[in-house]
Formats: structure tokens, sequence, C-alpha cells
């Protein structure tokens, strides 16, 4: 991994102008600079090439002003700025030497326009973790600045975030981005302003909360699938490949996806235990609910869970309706739950699953991108002391994906809870059960398409 470890002053401008990466993370704890890494090498890009363009952001535009402007008003001399340099209406910091840095929130239509629409020569997201993939992506195509004299300043990105369970970690800490990546960290310890005791009464303060210290004092990005995640990282892998007891109780969970980046998603399981599955994008509904038809017959599928909010609603009624197919359950996980313990059926089916996979009671196929979404949806309480799971596109934001096959994967569990076999369920009392998917009879459920 290509890890820049010094932090003195000094060594800023090195990193600003001799790496020879041109996106980078200060990634690290509270206390360890980071902000001030990202001020004062965007100071320094608008110094040594004069008329550049810079484009420093957060999420929100009231956060910047409120933590990273301050910072960024600090080490910039007034001394280096025009008269009335700073325009608040505008949002830009104009140089004596026709260099500019104009700031935005990220998180409304304005600001990602004026992120669509502005070209410069650096950008600098701070708490990155905050902001899309997406966005991200956009940003690096705004790199495109020429100075006056017809050339081209170095290009750079720089970011700076705590460690959060999000698509920075893939790409810069586990430096799946590439060679154009690094990772920098950025530690209390290392920080030379802070007083003697910072970093000793950090710990004091934070007591035996170690999962606290070593995401947020020691930067540790490896913790940091511990927390209020629904399922726990262990007991996925733990499911991956399991030998369960096949049930005879096909479900399918379907998440419909029309347009973007977005998975249309089919799973179809026998109790907890994976059958097959199937991904597409960008399809209409009737090409959806048609290739479901086929999935239902093929299958012997009993119940199918549908996610009913917005295109989903219509594969609903081409199936149900229009196909006449039996079994086909609307889904609107918005709706009230009828469990008192749970906000609204998308937290009742979310923890249903989790119960499952406590139990032992799911086999996973070995798919990367499915653990990784149905490890990375996070749950709080209301004040009515209620779950409440967070809303999709608040995880998309964090991980850079849409959790569609976690989705789809859910509502099949949901589904096959709904088939009951009566003189199936009953205590056999002992009776040993078979299982007829490795008993010699060669029965199997496991399909392709």
């Amino acid at each position: 991994m290509d890890i820049i470890t010094t932090y003195t002053p000094t060594d800023r401008q090195r990193v600003a102008h001799e790496a020879p990466n041109r996106y980078k993370l200060y990634g690290g704890a509270m206390g360890g600079g980071k902000t001030k890494f990202l001020c004062e090498e965007m100071k320094a890009l608008m110094l040594e090439y004069p008329g550049n363009r810079g484009l420093m952001a957060r999420y929100t535009l009231k956060d910047f002003k409120d933590t990273t402007l301050v910072t960024l008003m600090q080490s910039i001399e007034p001394v280096l700025l025009v008269e009335n340099g700073h325009n608040k209406t505008d949002h830009t910091i104009t140089f004596k030497n026709g260099s500019c840095i104009k700031y935005t929130g990220l998180s409304d239509d304005d600001g990602v326009k004026t992120l669509k629409s502005f070209e410069c020569g650096a950008f600098a997201i701070d708490e990155a973790s905050e902001i899309s993939l997406e966005n991200f992506r956009i940003a690096t195509t705004r790199l495109r600045w020429k100075l006056t004299d017809g050339s081209h300043p170095r290009f750079f990105g720089l970011l700076a975030s705590n460690p959060e369970d999000c698509w920075l970690k893939d790409i810069f800490v586990e430096r799946k981005g590439g060679p154009d990546y690094v990772f920098i960290p950025a530690l209390p310890k290392d920080n030379p302003h802070n007083p003697p005791e910072y970093v000793a009464q950090m710990r004091k303060d934070f007591g035996d909360d170690e999962l606290f210290i070593k995401r947020y004092l020691e930067g540790n990005w490896d913790d940091i699938a511990q927390g209020n995640f629904i399922i726990s990282r262990d007991s996925l892998e733990d499911s991956v490949g399991r030998d369960i007891v096949w049930e005879n109780k096909i479900g399918m969970g379907i998440d419909v996806a029309r347009f973007g980046e977005d998975e249309t998603v089919f799973y179809v399981l026998d109790g907890g235990r994976y059958i097959t599955s199937h991904f597409a994008f960008k399809r209409s509904t009737d090409e959806t609910s048609l290739l479901a038809q086929k999935f239902i017959n093929d299958n012997d599928v009993q119940i199918t869970c549908i996610d009913d909010i917005g295109v989903g609603g219509g594969v609903t009624d081409m199936l149900g309706s229009y196909l006449r197919i039996e079994g086909i359950d609307g889904v609107n996980v918005g709706r009230r739950s009828d469990d008192e313990r749970f906000f609204n059926l998308r937290a009742q089916l979310w923890w249903h699953a989790r119960e499952m996979f406590k139990a032992g009671k799911v086999s996973l196929p070995n798919d990367p991108k499915l653990i990784r979404q149905l490890g990375s949806v996070m749950y709080n309480y209301r004040g009515s002391g209620k779950v409440i799971v967070e809303p999709k596109q608040d995880t998309k934001r964090r991980i850079g994906q849409s959790p569609d096959r976690a989705d789809a994967f859910i509502l099949a569990l949901w589904a096959t809870s709904k088939i009951s076999f009566p003189a199936n369920d009953f205590d056999r009392g002992g009776i040993e059960i078979i299982d007829l998917n490795t008993d010699g009879y060669g029965w199997s459920k496991w399909t392709t398409i």
C-alpha cells in the first residue's frame, strides 16, 4: 500500500507537489489535522499556479461554512488576497495572482449543478464519506482548467474523512482505485498543533469503548465494519456455502430498477438456502415481468415478494393482474409494521433476516457484492424505541452502490417465511430430516438461466 507516513508542516508541500498520485485521501481520526492538510494544500496549489481555480465542498454548505471555511480562512494570510477577496455571496475567495477558490455544498441539486459545470485545477472535499461515489467521479471530470498562458496546472483531487465503511475504503485504503490514488494517515498523535495532553484526555473520555478508540483516535479502518449494522460480518462469512436443510419453501425476492447504475435483482431461495439469481440493468417493466414469470415457472416458486415502491409496482400489477400468476406479493416497505418493535415494514423485514443469520439458517452464495451490501445497512432507534433502518439512498451514499442485491435477498427470505406446510412443520420428535439434495436421489434445486 502506498502510504505517506510523515506529517510535519514542511511535508505538506512535498505531499502536494511531489507525490505522483492525482487523488489523495487524508484519512485519520479526530484531531488528526485532516481539514488543515486539505486547506494548506489547496492554498499551495493556488499560489504555485497563478490563475488556478479550485473547488472546495462538504455535503452541506452550512457544514462547510461552520467548519472547513473557518480553517481555510485561518490558513490564507489576508495579504495574499485582493481587497474584499472573500465574497460571501458568491462563495469565492480570490487571490492577488488571479487564482480563485469556490466553495459549495453537494447535498442538493444546486450544489451538484455547480459541480457539473465548474472547471478547475483542483478540488477538495471535506468529510468525503458523506458524499456519493457518483459525485466524486463527477468531480474528477472537472479537472480540466487551463491557465492564462495556455498550460495546465498539476491536477489534484483532495479528500479528508474519518474512517467509515464506504467507497473511500475500497478505492483509497485498499488501493482498488489504482496508482493514481494514495491514502495518507492523519492521526492526532502526529499533529504538532494539538495540546500535549490531547490524546491522553481522549482515551480517558472514551473509557473502555475500544471500537470508538480504534476508529476515532487510532484512525483504524479495519474495525469499521462493527457498530450498528443490522447483519454482522461474522454471521455473513459463516453463512457462505453453509449446509442447511432443504425445506421445500421456494420464495423469490425482486428489487426493480430501470435507470442508471442500479440493478434489477432476482433471488430464489428455498427457506434460507440460495438457489439461483439474476441481475439486469435498464430493463422495461414488461421485460422484467416476463423474466420473473420464467423464474417462477422454472423454479416452482410459491411466493414472490416485490419491492412495490416506484417501478416495482408495475411489475407487481403485470404479474398479478395481467399474467394472473398466483403468489405475487407487492411489498410496500415504507408502510407501518404490524409489529410494535419496528418503525415500518422495511425494518421488520431486515430484522427478520438478521435473526435468520444469527440462528445459522441462511446459506449464501460466494458473492462479494451481495455480502458487502448485506453487511452495510445500518439501524437505529426512534424516540419511541422502535427499530428504524436507514433509507436506501443513505446506504448508497456511504458504500458507493445501491444495495439492490441485499434488498432482493431480504425480500426472498421474507417470501419463504410466508410459506407454511402444516403437515411438514410439526415437531418431528427427533425423527431425522433427510436432505434430498445430498441423499443420492439426485434431486437438486440448483438451476441456471
